[in-house]
Formats: C-alpha cells, structure tokens, sequence
C-alpha cells in the first residue's frame, strides 16, 4: 500500500508539471510578443538605449521556431505593433488640438490610431514571413538558416521603402533611425543609404535568435559541432560595419570652416501664428530675437519654417518688413515663409506654397529665387481627394491649400573666400531620402531644414524628426542645419556627429531665444558625391534579390 501511494503521489506530480508545462506555453505568445514591444520602444526611447534594436526581434524570432500558426502570429503580433506606433507617434494628437477643431482631442487620437494601424501592417506582413521561413528553417542545415537570416533582413528592408512611398509617404523612424546617435554605425549609409543598417541589425537580431536555437542543441555533440556559422555571420556583419565606421573616423579631422550661423527660436504658438490678434506681437517677437542674434556676430541668422503670421507678396507686404529688418541688423536672413503666387489663369485661386527665402541687407527678400516645399503634409498642408470630397478641406489650418514645389532649389550665399550652397529642406522633408539625394545631386553643400515642430508639442517627436536628419548628413556627406520653432535646432556634420544642440538653461530645446554656431564639413567630400548619392537605393533591389533563394529552397519543405 506504501508503494501503491508513492506511486499515486509521483502521478499527481507528474500531472502537476504537465499543466505548468502547459500553461508556460500558452504564455510564450504573449511574452514574446511583449518582449518585442518593450525592446521595440526602448530602442527608440529617450532612455539612450538604441542596443535595444540589437535584440529586438529575438523574441519574436525564438517563438517562431516552436511553429506557431500564423493565425496565432496575426494574433499576437498585429496588437503589439499598433501599440508600438501609437506609442511611436503619440506627438499626432497634438496637431489637431492645435486646430481648434470640435472634438480635436478625440480626432487627433483617431487619427493617430488609424496611421498606427495602416503602419503596424508592415510589421505583420514581416513576422508572418519570418514564421513561415523561420519554422521551415529549423528542421534544415547552416545554409538553409542563413539564406533566412538574408530573406528576413531583405523583406524588412523592402517593407520599409514600400512604406516611404506608399499613400504618398510615411517613412517615419525607419530602423536605422535607432543609431542616431551613434556615428560609428551609420558610416555605411553613405553606400547603402538607411536600408543597409536597417539590414544589418535585422540580419544580426535573426543571427542570434538561430545561436540560440543551436545551444539547446549542443548534448552529445564534439566542439566541432558546437559552432555556430549562424552566430559568426551575424557578428561578421556587424563587425564589418564596425570597422567601416572606424576606418571613416580617419578622414574626420581634414575639415573646411563654411560660417557662423544664428538659430532664432521663436517658439510662437501654432495656433496663435495664424491669428491676427497676435500679429502684432509676433513680428515684435520675431525682430527682437533677430536683434539678439545679430549680436552674436554671426554670418547667417536661420529662421524655422513659416516664421511669420502673413504670407509674402500679400497685401500686408512683409517683404518690406523682412528687408528693413535685415538691412538695420546687417544681417543676412536664411527665412521661413509663406508666399501667396497670383493665380495663373483668370478667375482662378491664388497659389499657396511654403518656402524658404533669401533675406539680404542691401537688395532685401529674393522673391523669384526661392525653395518651395516638394512633399506637403496630407491634411495639414492639402487635402488628399479634395475634389471629390470638399467638406475635407476644412481641416486645413488655411485659407487654402498650399501646391507643391518643383525642384531641387538651392539659394546660393557668398562668402569672402567662396560661394556655399544651401539646399533648403522644409518641416519633414527631411525624412524622405530622396529629397536630400536630388539636392545633394543638384550640388548643394550643405542642408537647411526649416521646421515647425511647435504643431506637436514638447513630446519625442522634435527628437525623431532630428534622428533622420542624422540619416541624411551621412547619406550625402553633406551637413544639416536645423532651425525649429521650438526645437530641435542645431546641426549635425556630414559623418553624423551631432556638433551642437541649442538649449536652454534647463537643458530643454524647447524655448524661445537665440543660439549660434560655426559651421564646418569634410574637405575629403568637397565637390564629390556618395555612392549613395550616384546610386540611389540600390540595395533595396539588392536585398529583394536576397530573399528569393530562401523561398525557393524551403519551398518543398512539409507544409508549415
């Protein structure tokens, strides 16, 4: 009977451990769907963790070995992606409060919801890849896994630059975005452009999440067998873009002095920049910093984007204003504006664009040669299928809509040594990679961006628009300066170190004052153009070839 009991008793056990053992399982969807969105976000958080993006995916990628479906993977990983963008891009909501529109809180978190949903799409569609090929790839050899650590780094790639043109545009903090501020990873860019660290680091989270598959494996094996090629082709890679950016450093200190500049930080309410009770006040605003800029001795005072509360050649006749300005600080003006073109044909509507002028001393504001925005801002600056749907125009903060620039416009500043050219770049423009590489191609020297963060408050977003600018400095080997409203002002040299940041007391960009700095870039880049810059993005069709191989290979692979 005694053993009859231990018995009993070992079964009880052994029935217990099962249902742990069952209950652990049903939780590894949850943990590695809440593992990848907490490391998502701490890689780009302010926490200074962009080594998060080193192993962000690893959860995802260890639970796909144990062959979920890809209901299960829908499941799961669609909610933790619209929760990441939310997160993400939780500086939205701000710009319809701005608006004053009825129920704008509320219109603002549905409409952040709804590009969270459009944009957590794409990372759907890569984990419902990476679960087929990562299931299939578990059961094959070496080779099998590392042509799918190329095919899951390639169809991210390829996902990200559907995304930056797809419903006009949204490549909002694309993966490489998460080394900002670590110059030594981005030296790549200037071949590859954002799509070959986004590769990297995707190709790196895939060959670690295949390491630790092979040490569960290790029982019985000779050290020999114990090697991971998986484990040394992802730090293969990795330690090439190490090395490339420590070979660049070399080049770094051979530098050319371009000039002084002075950021004017005005940091006037949107809505109150529009209204013309607090016109008054802000031109005294904006011409009582100008005077303090001025007294910092600089070449150029740099205005943000739409600095001014009426439009250029209006009736208000700004222009006039700007000249006298310029003339009595002796200054010039790099200034963000809005001008008011008549319209082409008789009885039509004038033509709004915003853009960036050329103030100067003696001949005042350069109103033929100027830069007009080319990417506008779906409802902020024009409303998507607004002659279908009219009553849409009411969400822009406008009279009317603005139309879209042309070309590549560089606004030309002679120094006492040479002539520099600027090529402007207004509000998020900057975020689109091939606006920079057509005026890098067009033969600027250096970027201005013109910007008006103000719109979405003191939140993350000033600090991911600047990441991209960072992307652009070392995709063209060319500086960014920055001027916003509120912040982020400053500039970023052309190996993406960021050489001054404008704050406060406090050690907040976001305030209204002055700053200045001395502009400087790469003597090994004058007159020369990247790799990128000759050949745009190469390396995504380069990355979508790579994908190929694994889907043929494992296509007759038992069904998944």
């Amino acid at each position: 009977m005694e053993e009859g009991g231990k018995v009993g008793e070992g079964a009880g056990l052994d029935t217990r451990g099962q249902k742990i053992k069952a209950s652990f399982l049903r939780c590894i969807p949850a943990l590695a769907a809440g593992s990848f969105l907490l490391a998502w976000l701490a890689a780009f958080s302010s926490l200074d963790l962009p080594e998060a993006a080193y192993v962000f995916l690893m959860p995802l990628l260890l639970w796909f070995m144990v062959r979920p479906t890809l209901i299960q993977v829908a499941v799961w990983v669609y909610p933790a992606a619209f929760i990441g963008w939310l997160v993400h891009i939780s500086w939205l909501p701000s710009f319809t409060d701005h608006l004053n529109l009825p129920l704008g809180g509320l219109l603002g978190w549905l409409s952040a919801s709804l590009l969270a949903a459009v944009l957590a799409i794409f990372i759907l569609l890569w984990a419902l890849a990476a679960a087929w090929l990562v299931g299939r790839a578990c059961r094959g050899d070496t080779f099998n896994r590392i042509l799918v650590m190329l095919a899951l780094a390639g169809i991210w790639v390829v996902l990200e630059w559907v995304r930056s043109w797809i419903f006009t545009g949204f490549p909002w903090l694309p993966l490489a975005a998460s080394q900002w501020q670590r110059p030594i990873m981005l030296q790549a860019l200037s071949v590859t452009g954002a799509a070959g660290l986004s590769f990297i680091l995707v190709f790196f989270n895939a060959g670690l999440s295949f390491y630790a598959l092979s040490l569960t494996r290790w029982r019985g094996k000779r050290w020999w067998e114990r090697l991971s090629p998986e484990f040394y082709a992802a730090f293969g890679a990795l330690g090439a873009v190490l090395l490339l950016g420590i070979q660049q450093a070399g080049s770094y200190s051979q530098r050319q002095t371009l000039f002084d500049v002075a950021f004017v930080q005005p940091y006037i309410d949107a809505p109150e920049k529009w209204d013309i009770a607090y016109a008054q006040e802000s031109f005294a605003t904006i011409e009582h910093l100008s005077e303090l800029a001025a007294y910092l001795q600089p070449d150029i005072l740099l205005w943000p984007e739409a600095t001014l509360p009426f439009p250029l050649k209006s009736r208000y006749e700004v222009e006039k204003w700007m000249g006298g300005l310029s003339q009595s600080i002796g200054k010039p003006i790099l200034a963000g504006a809005v001008v008011v073109e008549p319209a082409i044909e008789a009885g039509g509507d004038n033509r709004w664009y915003n853009g960036v002028f050329w103030v100067d001393p003696q001949k005042g504001v350069d109103l033929e040669n100027y830069y007009a925005k080319r990417h506008l801002v779906p409802f902020g600056e024009y409303v998507p299928f607004s002659r279908w749907l009219p009553f849409l125009k009411k969400v822009v903060p406008l009279d009317g809509e603005f139309h879209r620039g042309e070309s590549a416009k560089l606004i030309n500043y002679t120094t006492r040594i040479r002539t520099v050219r600027i090529a402007p770049l207004i509000c998020y423009e900057d975020i689109f990679p091939a606006l920079a590489r057509s005026s890098a191609r067009a033969g600027t020297d250096v970027f201005f961006v013109a910007t008006n963060n103000a719109w979405f408050g003191e939140g993350n977003g000033a600090w991911q628009h600047a990441a991209h600018s960072v992307l652009r400095a070392v995709e063209t080997r060319r500086p960014v300066l920055r001027c916003g409203n509120a912040g982020w002002s400053g500039w970023i040299d052309d190996y993406g170190h960021i050489r001054h940041i404008s704050l406060d007391r406090d050690g907040s960009i976001f305030f209204r004052g002055v700053d200045s700095a001395t502009i400087t870039r790469s003597s090994q880049w004058v007159g020369r153009q990247t790799f990128y810059v000759r050949y745009g993005e190469w390396f995504v069709g380069f990355s979508a070839l790579l994908c190929v191989p694994a889907f043929i290979r494992l296509r007759r692979v038992m069904d998944y």
